[in-house]
């Protein structure tokens, strides 16, 4: 018998879903943002940069996903150390997102 189980807001056969893990890092005021440095994410295979913006929001701060996608929140995004633009940056298993505030000043 299959269990069902949401993620990422997708309704995945239990047993059959493939979960990817996904490392959030947060520098400079991105971890005052989120509480936290590191975050551990699973998400479902095929999740792009955007679903683990939402699935880190909804671990952290609520407010950081619609802040994030709206522009409020600035960040340089890097997924394994190389920068991306695009929320709709597609993730594979083992990937690493950083999440740095652009400081100012001198």
């Amino acid at each position: 018998m299959l269990r069902f189980k949401r993620v990422v807001g997708i309704i995945v056969a239990r047993g059959e879903d493939h979960l990817m893990r996904i490392t959030v890092i947060t520098l400079g005021r991105a971890s005052d943002y989120t509480g936290r440095s590191i975050v551990e994410l699973e998400l479902p295979e095929g999740a792009m940069l955007r679903d683990a913006i939402r699935v880190l929001s909804e671990k952290t701060n609520p407010l950081l996903y619609e802040r994030y996608i709206n522009g409020h929140y600035i960040f340089v995004t890097l997924v394994n150390d190389k920068p991306v633009l695009s929320p709709d940056t597609p993730l594979k298993d083992g990937d690493r997102i950083t999440l740095v505030t652009p400081e100012m000043g001198g």
